[in-house]
Parts: structure tokens; sequence; C-alpha cells
């Protein structure tokens, strides 16, 4: 495991940093004022998984990287069931675009994308 001075400070950095690309995006194709509402949420989100990550519990330890193995278990498991529920979602996708005869490519995307990560994930993670 590698020490890191701020640990604290990685998931709320990423966030405010992912939230700024998302903004960065919307100013482009839609202007400024959706670019400010999405900067104003990633900023609230940063500070939220700061404070957070203070917190002596197993979100706290989570947010603030700092998991002992139960934790970093249950983070492994939420992940798992997050890309479960997404896949669900874009195949479910695919049917209702398909059933309204609309072009269905952005979720065809993420199924295969899905698919292909799992095979991947099947391939490096075999020997384990």
């Amino acid at each position: 495991m590698t020490a890191t001075r701020h640990a604290r400070m990685i998931v709320p950095a990423t966030a405010f940093v992912l939230g700024s690309a998302i903004a960065v995006g919307a100013w482009i194709g839609s202007g400024w004022a959706a670019a400010v509402g999405i900067e104003t949420v990633a900023i609230a989100g940063a500070i939220f998984y700061y404070l957070f990550a203070r917190r002596d519990s197993d979100v706290g330890a989570l947010f603030g990287s700092r998991p002992d193995e139960r934790q970093a278990s249950i983070s492994m498991r939420s992940t798992a069931l997050a890309g479960n529920v997404l896949i669900l979602m874009a195949i479910g996708g695919v049917v209702v675009t398909f059933a309204l005869a609309k072009p269905a490519w952005p979720f065809l995307l993420f199924c295969v994308v899905g698919g292909v990560t799992y095979l991947a994930g099947l391939v490096i993670y075999r020997d384990r």
C-alpha cells in the first residue's frame, strides 16, 4: 500500500477534478450557465466528500483512503453492484430505444465496453 501525506484529499480532489471536467464540457456545449451549475455541484460534492472522510466510520475510511480489509471488501462488492446495475440499465436502454425505433448506439457502447471489461477482468484476475 502506498502512503500518501494527504490521503484524505484523494477522493475529494478526484471528485472536484472530474466534476470540473464535466463543467468544461457543459461550457463548451451549452454555455457558461450550465457550467456554473455543474461546477457548483462539483465543489459541493468535493466538500461533502472531504467532511465525510473525517468521520470515524466505514464510509469515512473509504472516502479518506484508509480502509481496512473488511471495508475494502465492502467497497469492492459495492462497486460490483453498481457495475451490475449500470449494465442492466444499458441493456434496458437498448431494448427501449429499439422499441421506439431510435438510435441505440450510446447504450450499445456501454454494453460492449462492460462486456469487454468483464472478459478482461476474467483474464487479468484468473490467477490472483
